[in-house]
């Protein structure tokens, strides 16, 4: 990893709207970052062109990646985040997964190389979102069975899975807690241009408790990824998560 003061970064899913949003930020920051690659997928159209505005201080959107790096980011698809466990590999980098809806074989590919680099794999890497997970499951705990878990959330039109992967590992937060959640116990709602909202409700006798994460701009996740990313090049080989971050100290970039 690099021992200077910036960390050399990859992003795949640079053309998503994460993705670029990483990009600017990290760019911004040229004291901890180093923008070395923007990657999208070999048909995108944005490729050639400037991962960010204003385009002379931004990478141009490639296909792949070759070169020395700390970090990858990726914002993608499933297809996208198996380019970026092979740039990881290659390169000796940690590689931070925030990308959706992975099907199990990826998930497979990415516990097998996290014995060989730093992996972090994040449905949501809001800090916010991580420190809810932290209170739902001290909540089910505290509850106990008596109180029935209900599981809402709502996204925009565009968003391909359902449910969401926050909401998943909202309900194995609960279930860590000694909650029985079920699948159809997490409802999902699509329409409009909804960020995020995530709500848990504890149903008891005469009283209910919910716990709420509304995300109101999409600049929280690329903020999270970052600081979640530089924790992350800091750590040895092994598989992570948010509540690893917050626990490890990450909030402080």
């Amino acid at each position: 990893m690099n021992a200077g003061k910036y960390i050399n970064l990859v992003v795949t899913g640079a053309s998503g709207r994460v993705g670029r949003l990483i990009c600017e930020l990290a760019a911004s920051d040229e004291a901890r970052w180093e923008l070395v690659a923007a990657v999208a997928h070999p048909r995108s159209s944005r490729l050639g062109q400037p991962s960010f505005a204003p385009a002379d201080h931004a990478p141009v959107i490639t296909p792949n990646f070759g070169g020395p790096c700390d970090l990858v980011i990726d914002f993608s698809t499933p297809a996208g985040a198996e380019t970026a466990i092979q740039i990881a590999l290659r390169e000796g980098a940690a590689l931070l997964v925030g990308t959706t809806g992975l099907p199990e074989a990826t998930r497979q590919v990415l516990e097998a190389a996290a014995r060989r680099i730093p992996i972090l794999l994040a449905p949501n890497t809001s800090v916010g979102v991580a420190a809810c997970a932290s209170i739902v499951e001290q909540a089910a705990r505290l509850l106990g069975p008596a109180y029935r878990v209900e599981i809402v959330e709502a996204h925009h039109s565009r968003k391909k899975d359902a449910p969401s992967g926050t909401a998943l590992m909202l309900a194995e937060a609960a279930r860590r807690g000694g909650a029985p959640v079920e699948a159809g116990q997490i409802h999902a709602l699509r329409g409009g241009d909804v960020v995020g909202e995530h709500t848990v409700r504890f149903a008891g006798e005469g009283e209910y408790v919910e716990i709420l994460h509304r995300a109101t701009s999409r600049t929280l996740f690329a903020r999270g990824a970052l600081r979640a990313g530089r924790w992350l090049v800091a750590q040895g080989p092994g598989f992570y998560t948010m509540a690893d971050v917050l626990r490890g100290g990450g909030n402080v970039v």
